[in-house]
């Protein structure tokens, strides 16, 4: 039994969400540095590459961690309430 379309879309959609966010969250921190010239834009980018991977590979565990035990389960208790 295959995937089923809806899920490989949603799959698909959640990933390209996902990375035009953290585009833009990269954007935003690494532009002073480039605006500023404090940095050449190589420079720049290999160190943004460096230490975006390793923010999403260290820290992606304990994001996802937080919005389960936190956001989730909160969000299902207020929609019991009502």
């Amino acid at each position: 039994m295959g995937l089923s379309p809806v899920l490989v879309s949603l799959v698909i959609a959640s990933f390209l969400m996902s990375f035009s966010i953290g585009a833009n969250d990269a954007a935003n921190a690494l532009a002073t540095s480039y605006g500023t010239n404090a940095i050449k834009l190589t420079q720049l980018l290999i160190l943004g590459a460096v230490f975006e991977f390793i923010g999403a590979s260290v820290f992606s565990s304990k994001v996802a961690g937080t919005l389960a035990d936190q956001f989730i389960i909160n969000l299902s208790s207020a929609q019991a309430k009502t």
